[in-house]
């Protein structure tokens, strides 16, 4: 049975592609606790600068993206890794994010309407003429199945949350590691174009 396996033996298997899916889901079910706890041990729903909601749904997509990196000849096992690893990703994020650059809010409160509203516009426009691009060359790929997976997971998820993976791949019968190969030889392809369409304007 499946559940007597050791972890090294599944994730072998799936970093070599075989019983993926099934190898997948079991590492899933017992290291799914692991990755929360890091989770909500360094963020927060209130926290600015980290999406805890997304991170907990992307929870099957960065455990996955960690068996793939996991080297087991260091001799760490697979839940000390994880939990480093998803530790390091929140700490990354959160450093990431807060040396962005953004508006004090009292300057923002002391601005000239017609400046806020020029400033808006323009965040907006360029949001906007950023995301037609995008969904122009999803909507015309080769690969029907790339524009369901785009439109489910970045369009028409609930509550501004990305759509796990998993339900993704029920909605497509697809596995996991499908849609996320499929996702990211499009985004590869939507890179290409958008670098290509800059170069010529």
């Amino acid at each position: 049975m499946i559940e007597d396996v050791k972890d090294e033996t599944l994730i072998n298997e799936i970093q070599e592609g075989v019983n993926v899916d099934c190898n997948l889901q079991e590492i899933i079910n017992r290291h799914s606790g692991i990755y929360l706890d890091m989770v909500n041990a360094f963020s927060s729903k209130d926290n600015p600068y980290i999406n805890q909601d997304e991170l907990i749904s992307d929870k099957d997509y960065k455990i996955y993206q960690a068996i793939l990196k996991y080297d087991q000849t260091k001799g760490a096992k697979f839940s000390t890794y994880l939990g480093n690893e998803t530790k390091w990703m929140c700490l990354n994020l959160y450093n990431k994010n807060k040396r962005r650059p953004v508006f004090h809010n009292d300057y923002l409160e002391n601005m000239p309407e017609e400046e806020h509203q020029s400033i808006d516009f323009i965040s907006e426009s360029i949001k906007e003429d950023l995301f037609n691009k995008v969904l122009s060359i999803i909507e015309t790929h080769p690969d029907d199945r790339v524009e369901e997976i785009f439109k489910m997971r970045y369009i028409t998820c609930s509550f501004n949350k990305v759509t796990p993976w998993k339900n993704i791949g029920n909605k497509l019968n697809l596995s996991i590691q499908g849609c996320i190969n499929i996702h990211n030889s499009a985004l590869k392809d939507i890179r290409k174009e958008l670098k290509e369409e800059i170069n010529n304007e």
